[in-house]
């Protein structure tokens, strides 16, 4: 086997020097003017229900010129520590390519919004981008529907960061901000690996998590981190959130990274924070609010869900004439023949 230039190697460590710096914890409590009393407590208690929306999206069929994508999106809302409720959205499939434009978004994008029309268009030139819009399009008509029925003090829970990647999906999380907040629910985004850094690259959930070590902070706590300390530029027009660190349970491994919306009083934060820690005591994930697990596993698209969607595609394509050969000469890939040997 060839072994791994020196000097790769030696890159990468010391790039990984710089993002572990000896004193990392007081670098960040310099920079972000942070002591013990930055952690915030948050003991666990959830009187309402707690609604977890998330999504998923996978490759059916792939040539060279189009894909097919097969996206849909869950909700799954507890209560007393246990599900009240479970709904799915259709599993939905759609064409990429190849014109430049998805020729499906509109349509989509109307029937999920009461009529209106994307802002923006979708482009099929990144298949795997335009794939996640579509995802992202269901859970945001989902997550819509939730912040118009739940209740006050009622907690709904995204997966990811309340920033739109689409122009269009802006005034989408506008709206459902904006319903929540009129009808007194309370939001949250958790990021399962967050991108976030400062300091020059350095990763910002690992740096809370070892300041609150280095200050003998013990879990379950928030920490609200300030917007003029990241790394990247925060842009109003796409982003909605305030940026938060949580270890939500004594045996977490490791916090998460959590948006809340801007403008959310330290109030309606505790609160927040209180209910995340109510469920996040399953032992499978624990540290993690369950309901958003329980929604990623209802969500998930599995390799016998793609397959078995794929061969109804084949029959159909089968039935209208369609040989082996022509089904080959469209979406055959080499790399299942190199595979073989």
């Amino acid at each position: 086997m060839i072994p791994v230039d020196p000097g790769d190697v030696a890159a990468v460590l010391a790039w990984m020097a710089h993002i572990r710096p000896s004193d990392l914890a007081e670098r960040f409590a310099a920079c972000g003017g942070f002591d013990a009393s930055s952690y915030l407590p948050c003991p666990p208690a959830c009187p309402g229900h707690i609604a977890a929306v998330d999504g998923s999206n996978a490759e059916v069929l792939a040539s060279g010129s189009f894909s097919v994508a097969v996206v849909r999106a869950v909700e799954v809302t507890y209560l007393g520590g246990k599900r009240a409720h479970a709904g799915e959205s259709p599993l939905r499939a759609f064409r990429i390519g190849p014109e430049r434009e998805n020729l499906a978004y509109a349509d989509l994008y109307a029937e999920c919004f009461d009529g209106a029309l994307p802002a923006r268009s979708l482009e099929n030139e990144d298949r795997s981008e335009a794939a996640a819009t579509l995802r992202d399009t269901l859970e945001y008509w989902v997550a819509r529907r939730l912040a118009e029925s739940l209740d006050a003090g009622d907690v709904l829970l995204l997966d990811g960061a309340l920033r739109v990647g689409h122009e269009s999906h802006r005034p989408v999380l506008m709206d459902i901000l904006r319903k929540a907040a009129g009808r007194g629910v309370l939001v949250a985004a958790v990021t399962k690996a967050a991108a976030a850094t400062w300091g020059n690259g350095i990763p910002l959930v690992p740096a809370a998590a070892a300041l609150a070590r280095r200050l003998g902070v013990a879990g379950p706590w928030y920490l609200e981190i300030p917007a003029t300390l990241g790394d990247a530029v925060r842009h109003l027009e796409w982003d909605f959130g305030a940026t938060y660190v949580a270890c939500l349970h004594p045996g977490s491994p490791h916090p998460f990274k959590v948006d809340l919306p801007v403008g959310t009083s330290p109030d309606e934060a505790a609160r927040t924070f209180s209910a995340l820690a109510a469920y996040a005591d399953d032992g499978r994930v624990t540290g993690y609010p369950f309901p958003l697990f329980d929604a990623h596993r209802m969500a998930a698209i599995t390799a016998d869900q793609t397959e078995f969607v794929k061969q109804q595609v084949i029959g159909a394509l089968s039935g209208r004439g369609m040989t082996e050969r022509e089904y080959q000469e469209l979406f055959g890939d080499m790399h299942d023949e190199f595979a073989r040997y």
